[in-house]
Formats: structure tokens, C-alpha cells, sequence
């Protein structure tokens, strides 16, 4: 029997059509770009794949090395992801590396760990006070849910139930990290903030970027933010690879840490991180926003809302508080109410006046006529 010609080809558009659905998908195009421009400055073209299924596999070793050290200059974080979505690619396109090999052959350079910057609250409040309306309201919005940047250009009006004091998040798996849906929530302030915005659009309407384009909008979104930061002289970089200190990332890593204080694990849950969550899922979203309200105060920005919730927490508890003492305070009477026939009882039977048999239903109780004897 002969070959069959299925029409199917690998190409860079086929694996690419595959990845479309994942929340990184422009992060894969940025990544074969990058090897494309290597393959065209060193062999004067940019799809040299198919001549370099022919090349031995240490050759290829050797390839693939040379382009890890053109990127030299990039963060060494950034290049090892960008090699992740390369084998990924190459494996598509019929060149698959053995995992030894990459493990003992190729050289990565090795990230230099700076102390990371914490973003505190009086930084969020100078920073939010320099910015737009709409811009405030996405940063504010990211922090109290601690979602990704690339989650929030990608939100749309019909991800979110408005029913609720909190606005609740249904993330789908289409825009998040790991291809995985997850739930999570506004603050209040967030929430108050965000239904003027919401009015105007459609349920199929982008909430907080007008390109679709998702990492044009990340990086919209990151020089908007820049601007703000080297106005009022919150603009430092790292040294190791001359990035903002404060960065897109600085608000959902505040909401992280505030949260962790309380429940690490709740705050993994929320935030799309990996981890044992499993007593989560099983929560109904009533309960987890439950559990969020608990903490919530830790994400309010404005010192009024601050302390507005802050009351509205501690009147929470003392009317808690107060049901509880009622209780007992019931509980009590109920039990005195019961020791007066009991301790009559036992005076009965001690001077003889009741009789106490065992039965084989328990005890029988009988008065005992006096007035016969």
C-alpha cells in the first residue's frame, strides 16, 4: 500500500494555529521571532528548519547554543523561557531534542538574584494619584484580585458576575497562565470603581485595553505605568537587567503577600499559582468570597474605604459576638430552669417518697404511698 497524502503540513502557522488558545500564545510568537532574526543575520534566511533536520544532533546542540548566546544581552530568565516555547516549536516541526542532552550540553547564564523591590502602600497611593481614571481603576482591580497583567488586557464584561457586593472574576482557561479557569474577586473599593466602566460596554467588550493584540497591550499597559513612575521619582531600575523596580507585576505580588499573611494556599488559589488546593475547588464561590472578605481590608487602597471596611468588620464581629453571648446566656437559664426539678428529684428519692427500679427499657420511676403504711 502506498503512502498516504493526508495534506497535513508542520509549519510554523500550524504550530502557532495549535498554541492560539493559550493565554502565552503571543509570548510564542515573540519567541520564534527572535529565532527567526538569528537564522536570517547568520544564514540570510528565517525558516531554516528543514535544512537543520539534516544536521547531526550534536550540530544541532551546537546551533542552538549559538543562538543562546546571541541573546546574551536579554534577562537570563527571559531566554530560558524563550527556549522552553523553541523546543516546543522544534519538536512541531520534527526535531526532537533529547532531554540529556540539553540537560549536559547547552550553557544558559545564570540569573543574578537582586533583592526584589516591595511596592508598599504609600508608593500605590503616589502612583495611582498621577494616573488617569480608567488606568487607576485597572491597577486597583489587579491588585485586590492578583491577577496577571496578560489576564487583565484579555478581561471581558461577560468573565464577570455583578450580582454581589464584590464583583466575582470567571476567569477561562483561554486567557489565563496555565490554560486552567479559576474564580476570583474584586474588592469593594475595586468593585465601586469598575461598574460606572462596565455600563458603557458589551458583554463581549475588551474591559481595560482597546488592542486585542495581547502583548501590545501588556506593554501599553507597562509604559503607561513607566511614565507615572519616572514622573514622581519612583522610576529605579535593577541592575541585573535594567528593569523597573516597580513593574506590572509589583501590584498582583502586593495582593499575593497580603493574602499569604492570612492563607498562602488561598492566596495561590486566587492568584492561578500551582499548588495543593484541592479543599478550594470544593468551595462554592459564595464560600470562597466568604473567606475573601476576611482579608480584604489588607487590599484597600483609600485610607477612607480603609477604614470605612475596617469599622464595617469590627461592628461585623461585635454583632457576632454579642449573638454569641445570647446563646449562652439562653443556654445558662435552660440548665438552672433544669436544676430545680432535678435537685427535687433526688430529694424525693433520697427520703424514700420515689421508688427507682431498672428495667430492661432503663429506669421506672413509682410514688410511694405513705398514707397505707
Amino acid at each position: 500500500m502506498s503512502k498516504l497524502d493526508l495534506g497535513l503540513v508542520r509549519n510554523k502557522e500550524s504550530f502557532l494555529k495549535k498554541k492560539k488558545h493559550t493565554g502565552t500564545n503571543s509570548n510564542y510568537h515573540s519567541s520564534i521571532n527572535n529565532f527567526e532574526n538569528f537564522c536570517m543575520e547568520k544564514y540570510a534566511k528565517a525558516d531554516i528548519i528543514e535544512s537543520l533536520k539534516k544536521n547531526t544532533d550534536e550540530e544541532i546542540i551546537d546551533f542552538l547554543q549559538a543562538w543562546i548566546d546571541y541573546n546574551d544581552k536579554l534577562n537570563p530568565s527571559t531566554v530560558l523561557n524563550m527556549f522552553s516555547r523553541i523546543k516546543k516549536y522544534l519538536h512541531h516541526r520534527g526535531i526532537k531534542l533529547h532531554p540529556q542532552d540539553i540537560k549536559e550540553e547547552l550553557e544558559f547564564r545564570r540569573a543574578s538574584q537582586e533583592e526584589l523591590y516591595p511596592l508598599s502602600l504609600e508608593n500605590i497611593q503616589s502612583i495611582l494619584k498621577e494616573m488617569r481614571h480608567k488606568n487607576k481603576v485597572l491597577f486597583i482591580c489587579q491588585l485586590s484580585s492578583l491577577m496577571r497583567i496578560g489576564e487583565m488586557v484579555q478581561l471581558k464584561k461577560k468573565h464577570l458576575i455583578l450580582e454581589h457586593k464584590n464583583i466575582i472574576a470567571k476567569l477561562p482557561p483561554t486567557i489565563t497562565k496555565f490554560s486552567k479557569g479559576r474564580t476570583t474577586f474584586f474588592s469593594k473599593e475595586a468593585s465601586n470603581l469598575l461598574r460606572p466602566i462596565l455600563k458603557s460596554l458589551g458583554d463581549d467588550d475588551l474591559i481595560f485595553a482597546t488592542n486585542h493584540n495581547v502583548r501590545h497591550a501588556e506593554i501599553n499597559t507597562e509604559q503607561i505605568l513607566n511614565r507615572v513612575l519616572d514622573k514622581i521619582g519612583l522610576g529605579q531600575r535593577y541592575e541585573s537587567n535594567g528593569r523597573y523596580k516597580i513593574n506590572t507585576h509589583s501590584w498582583r505580588a502586593y495582593g499575593i503577600t497580603k493574602i499569604s499573611r492570612h492563607d498562602p494556599n488561598f492566596a495561590k488559589k486566587l492568584a492561578g499559582q500551582k499548588g495543593y488546593l484541592l479543599q478550594y475547588d470544593r468551595m462554592t464561590d459564595e464560600k470562597k468570597l466568604e473567606l475573601y472578605q476576611k482579608f480584604e481590608v489588607d487590599l484597600i487602597i483609600d485610607n477612607t474605604e480603609k477604614l470605612k471596611l475596617e469599622n464595617e468588620k469590627k461592628t461585623k464581629e461585635i454583632t457576632e459576638l454579642e449573638v454569641k453571648n445570647e446563646r449562652i446566656d439562653a443556654l445558662e437559664k435552660k440548665i438552672e430552669e433544669l436544676e430545680v426539678p432535678t435537685r427535687l428529684l433526688k430529694g424525693a428519692i433520697d427520703t424514700g417518697l420515689i421508688t427507682v427500679k431498672e428495667t430492661n427499657d432503663g429506669f421506672s420511676l413509682k410514688v410511694v404511698d405513705k398514707s397505707k403504711k
